[in-house]
């Protein structure tokens, strides 16, 4: 009977040791950063511009970073986060890219008002893809000059960005560059707009 009793208490303690060395790897948190733009543009005759909406594909717009996986699928990073909602930062960060491409005061940014007589930028990202080393991005985006629907430029682009790996830095890294390339795209119809 002994050897029965210290048979389970030895199986309880080797349990209760393989519970304390079982702990969920931490939370990492990823945010989106400017990107380097291609040019400056000095002379700006437009009114000042700000993003008003920006949509994302609905797989992507979560908490939870899409990684590749080795099948050459997308899957869910369970402990890799976005630091807020994905659509969230994507325009804080399109609009941080305007501001570097754009002369100072041209760029509102999203949560503050916009003035009655500027551009209103609409951006609809279609797709956002990853395969082997290389980020893909659909977008399309409406400039709409203020009460002016009928004047609105559309336009759309296909752009890519090479990847190092497929590890959510890299990804947000695509996320990042990608942005920057589309805001390089936006700051070039809306100075099309010239104003006397």
């Amino acid at each position: 009977m002994n050897n029965v009793r210290a048979s389970w208490w030895l199986a309880g303690c080797a349990a209760a040791a393989a519970l304390c060395g079982c702990r969920s790897a931490p939370t990492r948190i990823f945010t989106l950063a400017p990107a380097t733009p291609i040019s400056h543009i000095d002379v700006y005759h437009a009114p000042a511009l700000r993003v008003d909406t920006l949509s994302l594909p609905a797989g992507w717009d979560r908490i939870e970073i899409l990684k590749p996986s080795a099948a050459g699928t997308l899957q869910i990073s369970d402990f890799d986060h976005w630091a807020a909602p994905l659509s969230q930062i994507a325009r804080q960060a399109l609009s941080e890219d305007l501001d570097l491409r754009l002369p100072p005061g041209d760029v509102i940014y999203p949560r503050l008002p916009k003035p009655k007589v500027a551009l209103g930028v609409n951006v609809d990202i279609l797709e956002f893809d990853i395969v082997a080393s290389e980020a893909s991005m659909h977008a399309s985006w409406t400039i709409v000059p203020s009460g002016d629907a009928e004047g609105a430029k559309r336009s759309a682009a296909q752009l890519r960005s090479s990847m190092s790996s497929g590890d959510p830095a890299a990804v947000a890294h695509a996320w990042s560059d990608l942005l920057g390339k589309l805001a390089d795209r936006i700051a070039a119809d809306a100075s099309s707009f010239n104003m006397p």
